[in-house]
């Protein structure tokens, strides 16, 4: 583990304890706070404790200036903005450390920094196969358990939680807004496929999903799993992947030319017509009891008044106004729609029909399960850091252009 890994983790237990201490009214949050501190107790070691040392200066530094302020008072768009850049400036300093890692070990050089193993969560392939074989083989991948975690943490958001992950957590769908502002600049308007072009491309997700998915279930036998992990392809997967995209050929150029195009062209481009992820975590948060409800008696069309704000704000043009309970495939929980609509929570509302959950808490959730439970899987289990040795490594690497499935 890296110490950006380890403070983006810090980060999250940290956001955790001061929800639970702001909102201590009850014994449920002190319980809540109690199994924090015992499982990060048993979790931590000196890397993590370093991590929350630094972040606990930061806020402690914060607080000098300006007090903490009430989480259930910030404006939750706010709120997501500073979540998003905050991870993204993260996954910023990995890049740069995974690819000085890499150079290094190109050059014959013994690599100052380590690797970053939360690259790793861009390798669903990887990441299906591990989780595939731990819950039926009970075999663990030893080189790239952080995509094994990462499936499995995303997946268990998506149960919960819908794809809220996509509008709090994603770096590249911030990336992808501000490539569509970048454009928007140039060539003003907002450009909207015909409903026919529309649902074509939004095809385009699920039909990579289905391709992942007939990998991991169907091409690679479970007899031939151990053997799978232990190949040089596998082992050299991140820098495969690294490879197909910064060692541009004329099929990956294709590729990017075609990712970068609707990302600039289209609002939510990359989100709501290529990505993978987005669409395993969409099939998933159909199950979900927790989504966008409107209640027709307070909203202001009950009272005559043509009020569509809601939908107006929605950035995949869900038609929301219309609906008592968003059930979309492309609705990712951002609360856009709450923070426009002008009753607020009166008339929208993220939760069940009988109970609300606030912006603060539901990014609570998401730090729970996508910080907090890889921190246990690393601390507990030591299912998180590759096994793979550097002159492995090193070797592979040479050997890059050659190794095939």
């Amino acid at each position: 583990m890296s110490v950006i890994e380890a403070v983006t983790m810090a980060a999250g237990l940290a956001y955790l304890v001061l929800l639970a201490w702001q909102a201590r009214s009850g014994w449920q949050w002190r319980l809540a706070l109690g199994l924090l501190l015992m499982l990060w107790l048993l979790a931590a070691d000196s890397l993590l404790w370093f991590g929350l040392g630094l972040v606990a200066a930061g806020l402690a530094l914060w607080h000098q200036r300006r007090p903490l302020p009430a989480l259930e008072a910030l404006d939750s768009q706010w709120l997501r903005a500073r979540t998003r850049q905050l991870l993204l400036l993260c996954w910023g300093l990995v890049t740069l450390q995974y690819g000085l890692h890499v150079w290094q070990l190109g050059q014959g050089i013994s690599p100052w920094l380590v690797r970053p193993d939360v690259v790793d969560g861009f390798l669903p392939i990887a990441g299906g196969l591990g989780l595939r074989a731990w819950l039926g083989q009970g075999l663990v991948d030893p080189h790239h358990p952080a995509a094994t975690v990462t499936v499995l943490v995303l997946s268990l958001s998506a149960l919960l939680l819908g794809r809220a992950f996509c509008a709090w957590f994603c770096p590249l769908g911030l990336v992808g807004e501000w490539l569509h502002g970048l454009r928007s600049r140039w060539l003003a308007g907002e450009w909207t496929p015909p409903r026919w072009l529309d649902a074509v491309l939004r095809g385009q997700k699920f039909l990579v999903l289905a391709f992942l998915l007939f990998i991991v279930l169907i091409a690679v036998p479970g007899a031939a799993l151990p053997g799978y992990f232990t190949s040089p392809y596998h082992q050299a997967a991140d820098m495969k992947m690294g490879a197909f995209f910064f060692n541009l050929t004329l099929i990956s150029g294709l590729c990017l030319g075609w990712v970068l195009l609707l990302t600039a062209t289209f609002r939510q481009g990359f989100c709501r017509y290529l990505c993978p992820y987005g669409a395993w975590l969409a099939l998933l948060g159909l199950l979900t009891p927790l989504r966008i409800r409107r209640d027709p008696a307070r909203c202001l069309r009950s009272a005559g008044h043509d009020c569509d704000k809601c939908s107006r704000a929605c950035p995949s043009r869900i038609q929301v106004h219309q609906l008592i309970a968003v059930r979309s495939l492309e609705c990712t929980s951002c609360l856009s729609c709450v923070a426009a609509c002008p009753k607020r929570a009166d008339a929208l509302h993220f939760g069940t029909p009988r109970r609300r959950l606030s912006p603060p808490r539901l990014l609570g959730l998401l730090c729970l399960l996508l910080l907090v439970l890889p921190l246990l899987c690393y601390g507990l289990l030591g299912i998180w850091a590759s096994q793979t040795p550097l002159e492995v490594r090193a070797q592979l690497l040479q050997l890059l252009p050659q190794l095939t499935h």
